[in-house]
């Protein structure tokens, strides 16, 4: 009985684990992005103009 309540807990805390270490890695990406992204930009800016 106890066994059957103990597994439900685990992947319940594996799963929010699994999430939160996805949010991190994607936030990580999304900044870098955004930052190349805008040198990127502020490079043919200035080449424009």
């Amino acid at each position: 009985m106890v066994m059957g309540m103990i597994i439900p807990v685990l992947c319940l805390v594996d799963i929010m684990v699994a999430g939160i270490s996805l949010m991190i890695g994607l936030g990580i990406f999304g900044f870098v992005a955004s930052i190349l992204c805008s040198a990127a930009f502020f490079y043919h800016a200035k080449e424009v103009s």
